[in-house]
């Protein structure tokens, strides 16, 4: 079954409709993710030192540490 692009625009244009597999594999990759997160979480470690990409973590503690070690 096809999906509307633009609910407002013309429901006769063939170029409004998307297929629908291309709607549900991002959806599925994610939920693929989340369980293999989920089930590896505890082997996936990172180092300390990685400030980028990780949950509440960000620049600000980046420049802490490096100015820190610094001085």
């Amino acid at each position: 079954m096809p999906l509307i692009k633009d609910k407002t625009g013309n429901i006769n244009d063939v170029s409004n409709y998307r297929n629908y597999r291309n709607y549900l594999s991002p959806v599925i990759s994610k939920l693929f993710e989340v369980v293999l997160l989920s089930i590896c979480s505890d082997v996936l470690e990172t180092d300390s030192l990685q400030f980028g990409f990780k949950d509440k973590i960000g620049t600000a503690h980046a420049m802490f540490t490096l100015k820190s070690s610094y001085y």
